[in-house]
């Protein structure tokens, strides 16, 4: 019986080419191809840089993490949430055809090129407008779940969901004050089936679980949220965008561009 187990573990290995000699390189499986990260609301960027001009010079500082959130798996330790998000919506805002954009995402090269001697800092060219923020929420809701077995046989299913929420200010370079400020709050799915089977065959235990995972990802997320945070700011400079545009938040599932309640 031993040997039965060990030649079924052993089998999928062989047949996919997983075990080679100590001197050989294991042939590398070919995974999905490269891609540009694509969201359901490029299209509201697309639309924002065709009906608002951003003029001006923009630039993004820190949108920082923190959730204070850490998670631990086979791979490491690190943190939930991406520490990119600042370089995300640098990103978007390339997307919405600002005027002009400058890199403050990291001053060091041309701090260093400064401290040579060799550049003259007031080449630089003065911000007008800055975005900073924090992903400050990351909470998780326990889920249902439901289990049926009849005779060692049946099925399962469980749902869990974590509430992912950031701030986001735009700010006046030279006066330094908040032009337009939000917050986002978005509700990340997971959800597992499976069935399992486990059954006595005289003094034999066989036991089959066969089961899926759906869990919508975290970091594309998080990337539609700058999105729609940068047309959330730019409506309230120029309430009249949404007259163009509201029509494809209205139109995608996830985040929702709901009117704050009135006391």
């Amino acid at each position: 019986m031993q040997i039965l187990l060990k030649s079924i573990f052993l089998l999928p290995l062989l047949v996919t080419g997983c075990i080679a000699a100590s001197h050989e390189n294991v042939a590398l499986p070919a995974g999905p191809p490269v891609q540009t990260v694509v969201t359901p609301y490029d299209r509201l960027i697309t639309c924002v840089a065709k009906a608002q001009r951003l003029t001006g010079v923009w630039a993004v500082g820190d949108i920082i993490d923190a959730t204070g959130k850490y998670s631990a798996d086979y791979a490491g330790t690190g943190k939930y949430v991406t520490q990119g998000a600042g370089d995300m919506m640098q990103t978007t805002l390339v997307q919405a055809h600002a005027e002009s954009i400058v890199n403050r995402r990291d001053p060091r090269p041309v701090i260093t090129e400064i401290q040579l001697g060799i550049r003259d800092a007031k080449q630089f060219v003065l911000m007008d407008n800055y975005i900073t923020g924090s992903i400050n929420t990351l909470d998780f809701i326990p889920g249902a779940a439901a289990e049926l077995t009849i005779a060692g046989i049946g099925p399962r299913y469980r749902q869990n969901r974590a509430i992912v929420g950031l701030d986001l200010h735009l700010t006046d370079a030279r006066t330094s004050e908040v032009l337009a400020a939000v917050n986002i709050s978005k509700q990340i799915f997971a959800d597992e089936a499976g069935f399992g089977i486990g059954r006595f065959f005289g003094d034999t235990l066989v036991d089959l679980d066969i089961s899926g995972q759906n869990r919508e990802p975290l970091q594309l997320s998080l990337r539609s949220m700058l999105q729609f945070g940068l047309y959330e700011m730019i409506s309230e400079l120029n309430p009249d965008l949404r007259n163009t545009c509201q029509q494809i938040v209205d139109s995608v599932e996830g985040v929702e561009d709901e009117e704050p309640a009135t006391l």
